[in-house]
């Protein structure tokens, strides 16, 4: 009988765990999951910001855990990490979200509907993609309204308003919402947005 030799792993496994070891280090820390986000005021949590001219919404550094909560961050880390992410990712975030376009006869845009599931939508006008891509369809300071944490609607600021049956329509959403945001009308600048005014159906 002829034995077999012993197989020797010793090398092999010795290179697989440094192979493992340097994509870890390639790809960099987990994503702890914070982001910038618009919330309403009356969660005021430690640390937020302040959005000029609003009564109802503010910017936090927040993450979602169960059963639709936030925790809201405390260090200034988080926050830092919040904004690199946010400008680093906002383009993959708005890839990945519902975006409907409403055209009039004459195919200009008069209404940009996005929606998403989660709180992802909400960091969206935080993001220096949010406005790269939708200045140039809908101008420069065009109306943001985010009445629940799953929807944002825009309109072009030139067109006069946000019509009275747009109105009446994120109102009921805002009404109705598990998780309302604001009925306040925000314009977004390419230095952030501001408050406009509050949504009436009249």
């Amino acid at each position: 009988m002829i034995a077999n030799r012993p197989r020797h792993y010793g090398k092999r496994a010795f290179l697989a765990i440094c192979t493992a070891a340097s994509l870890a280090r390639a790809e960099g820390p987990p994503d702890p999951g914070w982001r910038l986000m618009l919330v309403p005021s009356f969660e005021r949590p430690a640390q937020h910001e302040r959005i000029p001219g609003s009564e109802t919404a503010i910017i936090a550094a927040a993450r979602e855990i169960d059963y639709g909560g936030l925790e809201y961050a405390t260090t200034r880390g988080a926050w830092r990490r919040a904004r690199e992410t946010a400008r680093e990712q906002g383009d993959d975030w708005l890839s990945g979200a519902n975006i409907e376009f409403l055209r009039d006869k004459k195919r200009v845009v008069k209404r940009i509907l996005i929606t998403g599931d989660g709180t992802l939508t909400m960091a969206l006008p935080m993001t220096p993609a949010f406005y790269r891509r939708f200045e140039p369809i809908l101008g420069d300071g065009f109306y943001v309204v985010v009445p629940d944490r799953t929807t944002i609607a825009l309109y072009p600021r030139l067109a006069g308003g946000i019509p009275a049956a747009e109105a009446a329509m994120l109102l009921e959403k805002h009404h109705m919402a598990v998780h309302p945001v604001s009925r306040e009308v925000f314009r977004a600048t390419r230095d952030g947005i501001r408050a406009e005014g509050v949504l009436t159906d009249e």
